[in-house]
C-alpha cells in the first residue's frame, strides 16, 4: 500500500476517533451540567422548604404548646375550680384566653393547610407523619367513639368543619412583601372580635363546655386527655430535640 494511502487512512481514523472523543466529551459535559443543575435545584428546593417550614413550624408549635398547657392546667392543676372565688376580670380572662388558645391552634393549622397544600419536607415519611399527626388531632376533637366506646365524652367536641371555620375566622392577610400570606390574629384582636355575634357564635360550644366544667367542678374528660396526648405527639415531632420546650413540660395526662 502506498504511503500516501496509509497516511490518508490514518488521518481518517484519527479524525473519526477525535470526533468520537469530542462527541463523548460533549455528552459527558452535558450530563454533568444536567446533574449539577438538578442538584442545585434540589438544594434550592430543600432550602426553600426548610425556610418555609421554619416560618410555619414555630407559630404552630407555640400554638400547640399553649393549647396543651391549658388543657393540662384544666385537668391536672384544676385551674377552673373555685372559679366563683376569682375576681370578675380574672374569670373573664380565663374563659376568653382559653377560647383563644383553641382558636389560635385551629388558625395556624388552617394557614398551614392553605399555604402548603402539598407540603414537601424533602422526605415522604416526614410528610406522611406530619399529616397523620394533624389528622389525629382533628379526629380527637371530632370523634364520637374511642376504644370501641360509642358514648365517648362530648366535652370539647368540634367536627372538622367547625374546626376549619374557626381557623378561617382567625386568619388575617399579611402584606404582599411578606413570605407568609397569612397569620393568626392576636389576643387583643380576638377579644375585640368576640363582641361580634357572627364571630362569637363559633365558640358557643366550647364556652358551654367550659361552663359545665366550672359548674360541676370537673377536670375535663376522656376527649381532653386524648387531645392533650396527641398535641404532645405533634410537639415531639416539631421540636424533636427539645430546643423550644423542655422534655419535662411534655408529660401526657394519665
Amino acid at each position: 500500500m502506498k504511503p500516501e494511502v496509509v497516511t490518508a487512512i490514518l488521518a481518517t481514523i484519527v479524525a473519526v476517533i477525535s470526533a468520537i472523543i469530542s462527541i463523548y466529551g460533549q455528552m459527558r459535559v452535558t450530563q454533568l451540567s444536567d446533574r449539577l443543575a438538578k442538584e442545585r435545584e434540589a438544594k434550592s428546593r430543600e432550602a426553600q422548604t426548610a425556610a418555609l417550614m421554619s416560618k410555619y413550624r414555630d407559630p404552630l408549635l407555640r400554638a400547640a404548646i399553649d393549647l396543651q398547657s391549658r388543657l393540662f392546667n384544666i385537668h391536672q392543676n384544676r385551674v377552673l375550680q373555685n372559679f366563683d372565688q376569682r375576681c370578675l376580670s380574672e374569670q373573664e380572662y380565663l374563659i376568653i384566653n382559653t377560647l383563644y388558645v383553641f382558636a389560635e391552634y385551629f388558625g395556624w393549622v388552617e394557614i398551614l393547610r392553605r399555604e402548603i397544600q402539598f407540603l414537601d419536607l424533602g422526605d415522604l415519611e416526614l410528610n406522611r407523619h406530619l399529616s397523620e399527626l394533624l389528622v389525629n388531632i382533628t379526629k380527637a376533637f371530632g370523634t364520637g367513639r374511642f376504644n370501641g366506646k360509642s358514648n365517648f365524652d362530648a366535652t370539647f367536641q368540634l367536627f372538622n368543619g367547625e374546626q376549619r371555620a374557626i381557623g378561617e375566622i382567625m386568619m388575617k392577610s399579611r402584606s404582599a412583601d411578606q413570605i407568609l400570606g397569612y397569620e393568626c390574629i392576636g389576643y387583643a384582636a380576638f377579644v375585640q372580635k368576640m363582641s361580634d355575634p357572627d364571630f362569637a357564635r363559633w365558640f358557643i360550644t366550647l364556652q358551654e363546655d367550659l361552663d359545665v366544667i366550672i359548674k360541676e367542678s370537673k377536670v375535663g374528660g376522656e376527649r381532653l386527655v386524648l387531645i392533650h396526648s396527641r398535641l404532645i405527639e405533634l410537639i415531639d415531632f416539631l421540636d424533636p430535640h427539645c430546643v423550644r420546650i423542655p422534655l419535662r413540660y411534655r408529660t401526657k395526662i394519665e
